[in-house]
């Protein structure tokens, strides 16, 4: 059963890599990260396949059993790939490389350099040779990191387009932090499996053997569904934009100077919100902040921390605020009774069902459909 399991994902695993690589079109280097996870994952478990090759090359079967190191790095730079449109490949980045190296140089003396007696003997004595025991610390606990890197760039490409962006689009990384959950789980199962082949648990070893090996294929099954289905995710963002939170909040100790900004901020909010009254700026879908900013002639960065800091929000709730209120004002009009929701919701700057009832509810307590009943 199990060789059968494993014999699936590894066809799986090369069908889908294949079709990554051979993309034209989308972003061709995310493609490639998530390839190159696959590859690593197939190359991980061939030992299950192909045994007896590898008893009878057991250099290539070492290097290969160090390949797993890769595997998070892959994913890495898949999330980087997709999250940051500029994100490129540069020579710093083969310092992501250094933990395989370094897994292959410790095992040069008892190893690699020894004849097939000496070679013989290290598998005999696998599980307690304090080689085997640095590399399973060093993979896990780069896996770990990398993961919590991976959600660290989730989290503040979420900052990033909630304070400059209004179109919900940009916030589809769900699929993709769920992805790296699942990739998580695998990661916490492959380690309780590991653990257990110090011990003398054969059955317990086997279930999450076979456990693990049905999460790899729910994930490379899961990776095809979203593939076909959503050939377009993501829209990526600049690296470049700063998180507000990671600029500088310089508070002025004279009186004077505070009344002044006082009294400069008053008026570019007074000014802001007649703008978005008046000329309904966010009737756009994909109205930005650095749009807005050049609309109101104001710079970027200043607009960005007087609605972010002197008036609250940020600028995704900010601009849905005028939104709902504009979808909520033709709602309870009687003139508009034969318009469907999607027709309004369309016409309030909205552009999908699910993000219009989402921040309906938010702002007013009730779903639409509720509203319309109540207010005519």
């Amino acid at each position: 059963m199990l060789e059968n399991i494993v014999l699936l994902i590894f066809v799986l695993h090369i069908l889908v890599a294949a079709f990554l690589l051979n993309i034209d079109k989308g972003n061709k280097l995310s493609n490639k990260f998530l390839a190159g996870y696959l590859i690593v994952t197939i190359l991980d478990i061939s030992n299950f396949l192909f045994s007896n090759f590898y008893y009878l090359h057991p250099n290539l079967d070492m290097v290969r059993s160090n390949i797993s190191l890769f595997g998070a790095v892959c994913l890495y730079g898949y999330v980087n790939a997709v999250v940051y449109k500029d994100f490129k490949l540069t020579a710093k980045h083969f310092v992501h490389c250094l933990p395989y190296l370094l897994a292959c140089f410790i095992l040069v003396p008892n190893f690699f350099s020894v004849g097939a007696e000496g070679k013989q003997a290290f598998y005999d004595n696998f599980s307690d040779m304090p080689e085997t025991i640095f590399i399973l610390y060093l993979v896990y606990i780069q896996v770990g990191l990398y993961i919590l890197a991976m959600f660290k760039v989730l989290n503040r490409q979420r900052k990033i387009i909630i304070e400059n962006y209004s179109d919900e689009h940009h916030l589809t990384n769900r699929w993709l932090t769920q992805f790296i959950s699942f990739y998580s789980l695998i990661y916490i199962i492959a380690l309780a499996r590991t653990f257990t082949t110090f011990s003398t648990y054969d059955n317990i070893l086997t279930m999450l053997t076979i456990v693990m090996m049905f999460s790899l294929f729910l994930n490379i099954c899961w990776i095809l569904w979203q593939a076909l289905n959503h050939p377009q995710l993501f829209i990526g963002v600049n690296s470049k934009i700063e998180v507000l939170a990671d600029k500088p909040n310089i508070e002025d100790q004279s009186n004077h100077q505070n009344d002044i900004e006082k009294t400069t901020n008053d008026d570019l909010i007074a000014k802001l919100k007649s703008y978005m009254l008046l000329n309904k700026p966010f009737l756009d879908p994909s109205l930005s902040i650095d749009s807005l900013a050049k609309q109101i002639e104001v710079p970027n960065n200043e607009l960005s921390i007087l609605i972010n800091r002197k008036i609250g929000q940020h600028f995704f709730d900010f601009v849905n605020t005028y939104r709902i209120n504009f979808a909520a004002d033709m709602l309870s009009d009687k003139n508009n009774q034969k318009k469907t929701i999607m027709e309004i919701l369309y016409e309030a700057g909205f552009n999908s069902k699910s993000c219009f009832n989402r921040a309906f509810i938010k702002h007013k307590r009730v779903t639409p459909s509720q509203y319309r009943k109540n207010n005519l």
